[in-house]
């Protein structure tokens, strides 16, 4: 068994071979930053942000939402690799729990995307080139030819819609272009990771059809030792890609035929248990399991979208499917003991279609369109405590098959108004009906309070969600704007592993308001986003595990948040620019009776997943040092406060808050065409917690997890466009 060596940075064997390969392949290829442009007195501009947040082009500064645009250049400068990596980007964005990709979850403005089983749905929805990808085990994307990414907070009713209470998560990846270009990218770095990634973009017949490919691969060892047999958790083995093939038949109509596909294997993180647990090893980041434990995703998209020039209006029309295939593995007792393990596997497939029309009219702009989604979901699972090993000659299993179907219809409409010259008013209304039907088998134990049941269910959910909006723009870099808008999230199912046949939950609905100051000053080098919000939540969804319950969602009767946001870039002198993003939550449960149980109440509590502060402090000083090559240095910090993990506040359920250091040193040269950087993340190499909870064999053996965030990692990367 080869010794790992966390510091070491070089790959050996057959990984050096492969990344010798990849080495020539990226020094041929690969994205440098490309050189901002500066004007008369050396002072870089502030470029320009056209967003697509409302189903079509426009300056940022002009749409009344509170929302993070993060470009392509400044995700390479962020280190952002994946979805995940967003965390400390966004205001009132949170990571917590278990690093997988399997469930992850992202808590925006307090609300969680934790969506374990398939009959229950996330309320921040995440979208690629405007197709919605349903379930959370899709959510965390590899960045791969991204040209930019927009977080919208809040509920995004009108437009968006599909389960969008919290927000939404819009990635654009880049088009085919009608010029050869092409980059790669490589990185080595401790724990022997390897990430490479490469696209190239040209016209196959000149101004009519062009075609974008890009690959990528991605490997690393674990930063956990398990002790039973010596070998690494939490490794990842993962390759993907993505392909564009766009069309021009005539001057009026264009079509843009896109596939994805990721195939992913690992060995996930393993929750701890805490000193004096039984299965403690007493040392962060050490297991001692015996089971071989695993995940897998397999993730396979295509979507066409077709545009169509009416003249005074566009025609848009996005067709699309999906497919999520997920399985794992897991060590439930934490311990070198055979007592209890856990076998998933969940399917999803979906198709969506949206068909809208838009375009401006004297003083109205306008989108009219309409939604379908056909998504089903199905769960395979398995708990098993063998004969001859916990509970002496008997032998438990607990067992689940269940299947959702789920149809979406929705109709929606928005309109900007200009009443003058500087005030505009927008509004918009949506209608949704939304049909789910469970098919569900579970076979229970006493001994873990899981029922038996059989049972198949309707439910059918509608909702009308309007929303409006009114913007001042005293200058074109100035927008005063104050909204209101009302979310819906359809009821669902608890299938999964429940303690009764009570498995039906009701919808959540929210009304929020929000008032925002946009501007952007390009003489002083500013610009600021300033949002502040209160969300009034009605039966809102609350995931809870309990010991002798199992995984239930229930609704919590109200809920209040409310909160600012801000996001702040100052340039000060040329080569020096300052940025600065920080969110204040102040999230609790009005009213949830019985959260606990019958006559153990809520209310007054804090929502999971909801701290009172998330913020991020960088500053990047960029100098020439020789022709046509510049030297920048770019150091942060980011700080999330403390949270808890848990409606019940329990002590055991509360994550320490803590801050972590970050450094990317980095040179251009042939202006960006070339790029070597070395970087690393949690310098100080912090330990901090990124869950906790008890676990299934709770109740029988008192234990209680614990789950610590990454570890300080560096790396090199060689990166070159042409």
């Amino acid at each position: 068994m080869r010794v790992r060596e966390p510091g070491h940075i070089w790959p050996r064997g057959d990984r050096f071979k492969r990344s010798l390969l990849l080495s020539v392949f990226a020094i041929t290829l690969v994205p440098g930053v490309q050189a901002q442009s500066t004007d008369k007195d050396g002072r870089e501009y502030l470029q320009e942000i056209i967003v697509t947040a409302r189903k079509r082009a426009e300056r940022a500064i002009e749409v009344p939402i509170s929302m993070s645009v993060i470009g392509g250049a400044e995700l390479v400068a962020r280190g952002v690799n994946n979805t995940r990596d967003l965390e400390f980007a966004v205001p009132n964005l949170a990571v917590t729990g278990v690093d997988t990709s399997m469930n992850p979850s992202f808590s925006l403005r307090g609300i969680s995307s934790d969506a374990r089983n398939v009959g229950f749905e996330s309320g921040l929805s995440l979208y690629v080139d405007g197709v919605y990808t349903g379930r959370p085990s899709s959510f965390n994307q590899d960045m791969l030819d991204v040209e930019r990414i927009e977080v919208l907070r809040g509920p995004q009713g009108t437009l968006f819609g599909k389960n969008t209470t919290a927000g939404a998560i819009n990635i654009i990846t880049a088009k085919p272009t009608d010029t050869p270009t092409g980059n790669a990218e490589l990185q080595i770095g401790n724990y022997d990771m390897v990430r490479a990634r490469a696209s190239v973009s040209g016209p196959l017949v000149e101004g009519k059809v062009q075609a974008r490919i890009g690959v990528f691969h991605r490997e690393r060892d674990g930063y956990q030792t398990n002790l039973y047999d010596d070998s690494d958790i939490f490794t990842e083995d993962a390759t993907g890609g993505q392909a564009k093939l766009a069309f021009q038949p005539n001057e009026r109509l264009s079509l843009t035929l896109a596939a994805d596909l990721l195939s992913e294997k690992y060995r996930p993180n393993v929750n701890e248990m805490t000193p004096g647990s039984f299965g403690a090893t007493g040392v962060p980041r050490q297991v001692d399991i015996d089971a071989d434990v695993f995940q897998k995703r397999e993730i396979r998209a295509g979507s066409l979208n077709a545009e169509y020039d009416l003249g005074a209006a566009t025609l848009t029309s996005i067709s699309a499917y999906r497919t999520t295939d997920t399985s794992f593995l897991s060590d439930d007792d934490g311990s070198r003991q055979p007592y209890l393990t856990s076998a998933f596997a969940d399917d999803q497939s979906q198709f969506s279609q949206e068909l809208r029309v838009g375009g401006t009219t004297g003083a109205l702009t306008y989108v009219i369109g309409a939604y379908y989604l056909d998504q089903s979901a199905s769960s395979g699972r398995n708990s098993t405590i063998p004969p001859g090993t916990l509970l002496g000659p008997i032998g438990v299993t607990v067992a689940l098959d269940a299947n959702v179907d789920t149809e979406s219809y929705a109709g929606f409409g928005q309109a900007d108004y200009a009443l003058t010259d500087k005030v505009k008013l927008t509004a918009g209304l949506r209608y949704t009906h939304e049909k789910k039907d469970v098919d569900m088998d579970l076979i229970g134990s006493p001994l873990f309070g899981i029922t038996t049941l059989k049972t198949r269910q309707s439910r059918s959910d509608e909702s009308l969600s309007p929303s409006a909006a009114l913007s001042y723009q005293p200058t074109p870099d100035v927008n005063l704007y104050a909204k209101v808008t009302h979310g819906f999230k359809a009821g669902g199912f608890n299938a999964d592993y429940v303690a009764n046949n009570q498995i039906g939950f009701a919808p959540e609905k929210v009304l929020a308001y929000e008032a925002g100051l946009k501007m952007v000053s390009r003489p002083a080098g500013v610009r600021l986003d300033l949002a502040a919000f209160r969300m009034n939540y009605d039966d809102l969804q609350v995931m809870r595990f309990q010991t002798f319950g199992g995984f239930t969602i229930s609704n919590a009767a109200s809920a209040t948040i409310q909160g600012v946001e801000a996001d702040l870039s100052y340039s000060p002198i040329a080569p020096l620019t300052l940025t600065a993003s920080a969110g204040y939550l102040d999230a609790t449960f009005d009213a949830f009776p019985n959260g606990g149980g019958a006559g153990v109440d809520y209310d007054g509590n804090h929502l999971p997943s909801a701290p009172k502060w998330t913020t991020s402090l960088a500053g990047e000083y960029r100098v020439p040092v020789a022709d046509r090559t510049d030297l920048s240095l770019r150091v942060e910090y980011t700080y999330r406060a403390a949270l808890f993990v848990d409606a019940d506040n329990a002590a055991a359920s509360r994550l320490p808050g803590f801050g972590l250091f970050n450094a990317r040193l980095r040179m251009d040269f042939d202006d960006g065409r070339w790029a070597a950087e070395i970087w690393g993340k949690n310098l100080g190499d912090k330990l901090y917690v990124n869950d906790t909870g008890g676990t299934p064999l709770s109740g029988l053996l008192g234990q209680q997890t614990i789950s610590y965030g990454t570890p300080r990692t560096y790396g090199l990367r060689l990166a070159a466009r042409f």
